[in-house]
């Protein structure tokens, strides 16, 4: 009977912690824009205070399918940290929004994370997630996903739609990602001093962090992950420049940034 029971408790816990696969259509159309759905993973916390849309680096093309539970790469898991209270205060959902195709693929610098087309899925994204959850929407862009984010800050501060972001991590984007003045959201630049990267150093990172923290009338920090090791493959796709072996506290640094600024806009 006991082997019956932690059974059920395993089974239980699986299922609360399964992912499902939402596909979001855009909200506008444009030239040169597809209709294609944007697929997304959403990981839902118990008792959540905001969601946490993470906006991939590489191609920012994940290959989600519909029906699909989990992503077991380890840099999704060390965000899906972040919905689990035994591992994190537990207090954010997690969306993992897809691309329905390759971003510039075979273009050194990825220009296509301005496009129209992709910063109305971003858009897109952030409206559907508010309004099934209720919460405000912070984003976070890693490596060639920070040229996505800051792109979005110029697009919304275009349109006057800067209400829609409630809070941003910048982690181990590319050099040449730049936000421009003004804003008024919580940032947290992540970033590993080893990150062997020649798009993504930490010397460009601390220089992006000081010039927002100059024009950001809210709050601005930068974090070291110190943790982890390399891998002896590409140091753009591998290692410490996606946190391999600190998947904990990478997690517990985004963790401890947004619960003090959610508590503290309430």
């Amino acid at each position: 009977m006991k082997q019956l029971f932690a059974l059920f408790a395993f089974l239980g816990h699986l299922l609360s912690h399964a992912a499902e696969v939402i596909p979001i259509t855009p909200i506008e159309k444009c030239f040169l824009c597809s209709s294609t759905p944007s697929l997304t993973m959403y990981f839902q916390a118990p008792q959540a205070k905001a969601v946490l849309i993470l906006i991939p680096g590489g191609k920012g093309y994940i290959g989600l399918k519909e029906g699909q539970t989990d992503n077991r790469f380890h840099f999704f898991q060390t965000l899906k940290r972040l919905t689990d209270p035994t591992l994190t205060s537990g207090q954010w959902d997690v969306v993992l929004l897809d691309s329905p195709g390759e971003l510039s693929p075979r273009q050194m610098y990825p220009a296509a994370r301005g496009s129209s087309d992709h910063l109305i899925r971003i858009e897109s994204a952030i409206r559907y997630y508010q309004q099934k959850t209720g919460l405000p929407v912070w984003l976070m862009g890693h490596s060639n996903g920070g040229i996505s984010l800051t792109e979005f800050v110029k697009y919304a501060q275009k349109n006057h739609k800067l209400d829609l972001i409630g809070g941003m991590i910048a982690s181990g984007i590319r050099n040449e990602s730049y936000f421009n003045a003004p804003i008024a959201f919580p940032v947290l630049f992540l970033h590993h001093p080893n990150d062997g990267c020649q798009h993504t150093t930490p010397a460009d990172a601390m220089r992006n962090f000081e010039k927002v923290k100059a024009f950001n009338s809210a709050a601005t920090e930068f974090v070291y992950v110190t943790g982890g090791q390399p891998e002896p493959r590409d140091p753009c796709r591998s290692g410490h420049h996606l946190y391999f072996g600190a998947g904990e506290e990478a997690a517990k640094a985004i963790d401890a940034f947004m619960s003090a600024q959610v508590q503290t806009r309430h």
